[in-house]
Order: C-alpha cells, then sequence, then structure tokens
C-alpha cells in the first residue's frame, strides 16, 4: 500500500515537472518570438526610428501632428517650430511614402496623441498607380510595431487587398515578414536595443543630408493652378482618408511642400499636377489647404544653398520652410504654443539647444563637402551632447 501511495506521489511530481516544463517552453517561444519580432525582424532605419521614438514621447503633449514622406521630415524641424512658434509638434513621415499610409499612420498616432492639427503632405498621392500599389516596406514600418487590435487586424485585412506582396498575417507578425533578415538585423541590434531603451528623442524626428546642389533655377510652370487627375483607385484611398478624418472630427492641413521643380523634368512635374489636384479634393472637401510652392520665392528658397536634391531641403532650407509653415499655422489656423508642464517646458528647450548644434555640425559638413544623412538616432543625440557639454 505504501509502495503504491509512494509512486503516485512520483508520477504527480514528474507530471507536475512535465507540465512545467512545457509551460515554460512554450513561454520561452513566445519571448523568443516577441524579441525576434522586436528586435531581429524590425529593420533598424531612420525610418522605423522614427516611428519609434513617435511613441515615446508623453501622451497627448503633440500639438500639430505632420503626416507624409521624406519632404516632411526634411522640410520641418519640430525643435525649430518650437523655439519660433511655441507649439509642439512631430513628423510621423517615412521616405518614399504613398498615400496608403496616412490613415494607418493616423491611427497609430491617435493611439497615444490628440494633436490640434494634422499636416498632410499631399506628393504621396501624386505618385504613379503601380507605386501606390506596390509599395509595402513603409506600411510594414508603421504596422510592425503596432499593439494587437481589432483595430490592427481591420486596417491589415484593409492594407493586404490594396498593396502588392502583402499579407494580412505579415503585418500583424513581423517575423513572417522579415524572419530572412534575422542574420543581417544581428548587425543592426545594438542600435534597435539603443532605440528602445532611449527616452523622447530632443531631435524630434528629423532627418537631412548635408550638402548642396547645382540645381536648375526654379521653372514658373511649378507655379501653375493647373491640375492632373488621379488614378482611380487613388482617389479612392485618398477620398476614404479624408471621410476617416471627418468621421473623427480632425483638424486638417493639406501641404504641398516647395520642391525645385523645372520644365525639364516632366514626371516630377506631373506629380506637382497630381498634388494640385489632392490640394483640389481637400477644399471641395472643406479642409485648409496650403500651397508652399507657389510661395517658394516668398519663403526666401535658393535652390543652389538650400536643397540637397530638386526635392528635399538641407537645414538651411528646412529652418525657412519651417518659419513659413509655421506662421501659418500659427496665425491662419490659430494654433496657439502648447500649454506644457515644468517637465515638458525643459524637454522641449532642451530640443531646441540640441537643433542648434543639429544646424552647427550641418553646416561644417556642408562646407568641406562631406554629404552625410543625419537622421534621427540615440548615437546621433550623443554626438551632439558632446558638443552642447
Amino acid at each position: 500500500m505504501m509502495t503504491e501511495m509512494t509512486e503516485t506521489k512520483s508520477n504527480k511530481k514528474i507530471r507536475r515537472r512535465r507540465t512545467l516544463a512545457a509551460v515554460l517552453l512554450v513561454v520561452s517561444l513566445l519571448a523568443s518570438i516577441i524579441f525576434m519580432d522586436h528586435f531581429l525582424c524590425i529593420p533598424a532605419t531612420f525610418d522605423q526610428n522614427r516611428v519609434l521614438l513617435f511613441h515615446k514621447e508623453p501622451a497627448d503633449s503633440i500639438d500639430v501632428l505632420l503626416i507624409g514622406s521624406s519632404t516632411t521630415y526634411s522640410g520641418f524641424s519640430s525643435a525649430y517650430a518650437y523655439d519660433q512658434f511655441g507649439f509642439t509638434s512631430y513628423p510621423y513621415a517615412i521616405g518614399g511614402s504613398t498615400c496608403n499610409i496616412w490613415k494607418p499612420a493616423l491611427q497609430d498616432a491617435l493611439r497615444t496623441q490628440h494633436p490640434k492639427l494634422i499636416v498632410v503632405d499631399v506628393f504621396g498621392g501624386g505618385y504613379d498607380l503601380d507605386l501606390v500599389e506596390s509599395r509595402n516596406s513603409q506600411v510594414y514600418t508603421i504596422m510592425t510595431h503596432t499593439p494587437l487590435s481589432r483595430e490592427k487586424i481591420e486596417t491589415a485585412k484593409e492594407l493586404s487587398s490594396k498593396i502588392d506582396r502583402t499579407t494580412t498575417a505579415s503585418l500583424l507578425l513581423p517575423f513572417i515578414k522579415y524572419h530572412n533578415s534575422v542574420p543581417a538585423n544581428l548587425m543592426d541590434l545594438k542600435d534597435r536595443l539603443d532605440v528602445a531603451s532611449s527616452g523622447p528623442s530632443p531631435l524630434k524626428g528629423i532627418e537631412t543630408l548635408t550638402r548642396t546642389r547645382e540645381l536648375a533655377d526654379v521653372d514658373d510652370i511649378s507655379f501653375t493652378d493647373e491640375t492632373a487627375p488621379l488614378d482611380e483607385k487613388t482617389e479612392a484611398v485618398i477620398n476614404e482618408f479624408m471621410d476617416y478624418c471627418k468621421s473623427k472630427d480632425l483638424n486638417v492641413l493639406f501641404v504641398k511642400y516647395p520642391t525645385v521643380l523645372t520644365k525639364n523634368d516632366p514626371d516630377e512635374l506631373q506629380v506637382n499636377l497630381r498634388a494640385n489636384r489632392i490640394l483640389e479634393m481637400a477644399d471641395e472637401a472643406g479642409f485648409h489647404t496650403l500651397n508652399m510652392q507657389k510661395h517658394f520665392h516668398e519663403i526666401g528658397l535658393k535652390e543652389r544653398e538650400d536643397y540637397y536634391n530638386h526635392g528635399h531641403t538641407n537645414t538651411r532650407g528646412q529652418k525657412k520652410v519651417t518659419g513659413f509653415l509655421g506662421d501659418y499655422i500659427q496665425n491662419e489656423l490659430g494654433i496657439a504654443p502648447s500649454d506644457l508642464s515644468d517637465s515638458l517646458r525643459t524637454e522641449w528647450d532642451d530640443s531646441v539647444r540640441y537643433y542648434g548644434a543639429y544646424v552647427e555640425m550641418s553646416e561644417e559638413l556642408i562646407n568641406k563637402g562631406d554629404p552625410q544623412p543625419m537622421g534621427d538616432s540615440p548615437k546621433l543625440v550623443r554626438e551632439l551632447k558632446k558638443r552642447l557639454d
């Protein structure tokens, strides 16, 4: 009898150990997948940093949210806008993105922020349909870190139906999309962990290139009000985004950033005319619009001083564009200086100091003829801190 009781207790212990081992195995697998999803599958890029660092900002602390592509993060400095006008802002922008990112980017941003104004860069709607339908890396940059929710699942389904080589499952689980990139991403693991462990960045998502170009003078043809039609699918995406903004009762400004357009670049001129059509659509829908291309000379832009290529400003042009757009946001749209706590005011005052060091470094590199990408990262912040110290 005692022997049977001893064997029974022994069997129970074995079962408990096996159960515990199975649970620990499952937990370890889940932890490994989560770690791989966040640190070995998501590429370490300036675009990804910008999105991840956005969610480091304290909740409800961003009053102006800028959505768009590279013209947004190269053409606008949140720190300089705060210094000049007192409102907080952030460029939720991804290089090369099309209008397909506008809605998921806004949905992601609204999880933590309730801005007073949304500024949308219209160039993302002016691309050819094949780009709109095929560019998928930009939406992955948004979706890979977004917490799982019913809204994320619905967004993933919607995006996968519109963009080639994109599946709902891969938008929900980065491992499916990026598992082949794990070995290469191991080289960037330190940078990814660096971003994960950092707080809000004083650079606020900025990115430029330290060079000037011998560009032709901007052509008068770029100032036209003429429009070019959008394809049916692209127009539907933009109308859906506008409907979403109306459903959320959002205050939205659609903007065309100034670029160095000439009649010798018919493809870019076509994008410009399509961008005019988007501004027209926004006007018709009752949104605010601003065509900064028409104010190129009023802004004081110089083709061979303020641009690192025909479509993007360096820090010299960035300050001019930010000054013009910031003045419009404040004095035409009534966005007052942000009401900040002492700790947030200190954070943004520091951001102004870091931007000053950023511009100084950029000027030195431009004058040396050393073109370097200067994107927001903890590494660059540390380099600038040494200058400030």
